[in-house]
């Protein structure tokens, strides 16, 4: 399941935009693994838009450390999500910022290993992935900017359940972290207009995985001591792609956002949003039985997906707070293919809208700001 380093991102645009009108007759599911674990793609490790809520408002200045503090609650069907998110930056000059981020996370909801199980409640919660940003303003007039992010695995990802003697690992969408490190390039723009202004935005999205030092799996000693340890699964000091050590796959990703900022009533901030995401490859599961090295393609993986995003910030001058609301929009999973689970093929297609979903899952965010020093 080797993976290059990078990926061909060319016509994603045009794709997406036949692929979210067009309709595609879905397969019978059989009792495929993972499946529609937590909610409709919860289960997935695929590049996805999330959420798509980023604070557009006035913010605050004037201080050398600016905080923010974004508490978002997502909610679908069968699961729920809490994740509260502090963000810390500094300004060393007027046109560059650098941050840090620290996610606490918490996940309840439903986990069906195989269609033909029975689904069993199951929650976690605890420290997520730390990431690092570094921003610049570039352009005369300050309206363009350059972002990068690097994204560091401090979240555990090897959460599991059930009894000594039959425990199980839990599916992506409730461990605390990915297991690997990922780079996020940015590109953003913006344009000022009477009453509000216009944004802009481009990111690619690439994971890949390390361990300088050791050069080995870290499970090499645990869940893997009974397995041959041969190639670049079991040692390693780098790997450009997103791989970790259960055997889970992330692709790469791209994005593409718009957003219009409304300045027009004094106090307020009202924002309108949409994001779009696509991965770059089929993302892959890691087996859900410990002490098994068995990947397969995630029968949940989402072609593309996007949000509609709404956001509203209270322009208090010395603390703001914003509130969001964001609805997401993604194509219909393809499932497993019925004679072969580790076939990548129906996870590739395209397709439609899942309309039966739309309208299920939403997530909902109030963030506040400060600024000090």
């Amino acid at each position: 399941m080797k993976r290059r380093l990078f990926t061909e991102c060319c016509a994603l645009a045009a794709v997406a935009a036949i692929s979210f009108f067009m309709g595609f007759e879905s397969p019978v599911e059989p009792a495929t693994p993972w499946q529609s674990i937590g909610g409709c793609g919860a289960g997935g490790s695929g590049g996805g838009s999330g959420d798509g809520i980023k604070w557009i408002g006035q913010g605050v200045s004037g201080g050398y450390l600016e905080a923010e503090v974004f508490t978002k609650y997502n909610v679908g069907q069968n699961f729920s999500a809490l994740t509260m998110t502090p963000h810390f930056s500094i300004k060393p000059t007027w046109s560059t910022k650098f941050g840090v981020s620290v996610p606490f996370v918490s996940h309840q909801g439903e986990v069906q290993y195989r269609t033909n199980q029975s689904p069993t409640d199951r929650s976690t919660g605890g420290l997520g992935d730390v990431s690092f940003d570094f921003s610049k303003t570039i352009g005369s007039g300050g309206a363009a900017s350059l972002s990068a992010s690097l994204t560091i695995p401090t979240g555990q990802y090897d959460i599991k359940r059930g009894t000594d003697a039959n425990q199980e690992f839990l599916p992506s969408s409730f461990q605390k972290g990915s297991g690997l490190y990922s780079l996020t390039l940015g590109w953003d723009y913006s344009r000022d207009t009477d009453k509000g202004i216009w944004l802009y935005g481009l990111t690619y999205t690439h994971p890949f995985a390390m361990h300088l030092i050791s050069g080995e799996n870290e499970f090499n000693d645990s869940y893997w001591k009974n397995i041959e340890h041969k190639g670049d699964r079991f040692e390693y000091r780098f790997k450009p792609y997103g791989e970790n050590d259960l055997g889970a796959f992330t692709p790469p990703s791209v994005g593409a956002s718009v957003a219009y900022g409304y300045r027009g009533i004094p106090g307020f901030v009202h924002s309108f949003g949409l994001t779009f995401s696509a991965p770059l490859g089929v993302a892959w599961i890691a087996s859900e039985k410990v002490n098994e090295y068995d990947p397969k393609p995630d029968p949940d993986h989402q072609a593309w997906s996007a949000s509609l995003v709404y956001g509203l910030e209270f322009s208090n001058t010395d603390i703001p707070v914003f509130v969001a609301f964001s609805l997401p929009i993604h194509d219909k999973s393809g499932g497993a293919d019925p004679d072969d689970e580790y076939s990548e093929k129906p996870m590739k297609e395209w397709n439609a809208p899942d309309w039966d979903d739309f309208g299920q899952q939403w997530t909902i965010a109030v963030g506040i700001k400060g600024s000090f020093f």
